[in-house]
């Protein structure tokens, strides 16, 4: 059985500690990528000289220095998705089947996308997939990290082609790792969680724990995707639970949501994906309470049943790069 093809793009910025793990568990895959884009993101450490070290070695690796400005850096919506898309621009091959977003401080297991290209050829529908983060302990254990169970986490977000460009690509904000789920979910995708263990080297917390303003602006960004107030309450809950100071960051989110509702910001989504993600969420509510949930209806735009995968591997090399990817934004899952 030939399996799809696929390409990976890194964002990297200051990864010399941990980047090494990274290069070594690609390299060591049974099914190698045609391209694999490392891009340095302005680091002022030896990640660029690490990455050229290995590409020398192996030809289908590529590095790309993207340093942008400071003061242009601060403007962007999401710097990880511009740093994506300078890799995304230097893609030499058009010939694939499904688009990788890879975090530069991760250790895959040597089957990972071996194991992620089955996925995509058994189960047409699949969108979005992924493994899932354990953290190493201070006492040498591995520990799963605790997210959704649709959520397949950013640092290793695969997309099928058509997928990626019915989503419109990875949306240029900061909510990138949620919106495009949504987005693909609406549009009648599926997104899967795989039993595949990724060892994370750095901690999330580490780089989202940043006090009360970051509470501020998730917040405020909770609400620009459409989440309704009782949503919001919850969600602060949870925030407030895991992020220090304990209970305060919590209140911080929740004042973020309302002050973002107050202002009438602008939102992300149009209404009937807003209307989508809340029943998606209350639905996922009443199961985990153990009472009955009517099967979510799509109102998007659902995609008819996928061709064999010859005939979608022919129709992607005659597309070549998503149109809207190119734009770099998705404002709602209707347009």
């Amino acid at each position: 059985m030939t399996l799809p093809r696929y390409v990976v793009i890194t964002p990297a910025r200051n990864e010399e500690r941990y980047i090494e793990h990274t290069l070594r568990s690609m390299t060591a895959q049974t099914h190698t990528p045609k391209e694999w884009i490392v891009v340095d993101d302005g680091s002022t450490d030896r990640t660029a000289e690490i990455v050229a070290r290995h590409s020398r070695r192996h030809p289908w690796i590529t590095l790309v220095r993207h340093h942008p400005e400071e003061e242009e850096r601060k403007r962007t919506p999401s710097p990880v998705v511009a740093a994506f898309y300078a890799g995304f621009a230097a893609l030499k091959t058009t010939s694939w089947d499904f688009i990788v977003k890879l975090d530069a401080d991760l250790t895959l297991p040597p089957d990972y996308f071996e194991t992620v290209a089955r996925e995509f050829i058994m189960y047409p529908r699949t969108g979005i997939c992924g493994g899932y983060i354990v953290h190493e302990t201070g006492d040498g254990r591995l520990e799963r990290e605790r997210t959704a169970e649709y959520h397949v986490r950013g640092a290793f977000k695969a997309y099928r082609r058509e997928c990626f460009a019915d989503i419109g690509g990875m949306p240029r904000r900061k909510s990138w790792d949620g919106v495009d789920q949504y987005v693909a979910l609406y549009k009648g995708w599926k997104t899967r969680v795989l039993p595949l263990e990724v060892v994370h080297h750095r901690r999330t917390g580490i780089l989202i724990d940043r006090g009360l303003k970051t509470s501020l602006l998730v917040g405020a960004e909770y609400y620009r995707e459409g989440h309704s107030p009782l949503l919001a309450l919850i969600r602060s809950v949870i925030w407030g639970k895991s992020r220090k100071p304990f209970g305060i960051t919590g209140a911080f989110f929740l004042t973020g949501f309302f002050t973002a509702l107050l202002r009438n910001d602008h939102k992300h989504v149009d209404s009937g994906m807003e209307r989508f993600i809340r029943r998606f969420q209350y639905q996922r509510i009443r199961r985990k309470l153990g009472l009955r949930a009517a099967p979510l209806r799509i109102t998007g735009n659902p995609q008819p049943p996928l061709p064999q995968s010859k005939n979608i591997r022919k129709r992607s090399e005659a597309n070549g790069v998503p149109p809207a990817a190119k734009a770099g934004a998705v404002r709602s899952a209707s347009e």
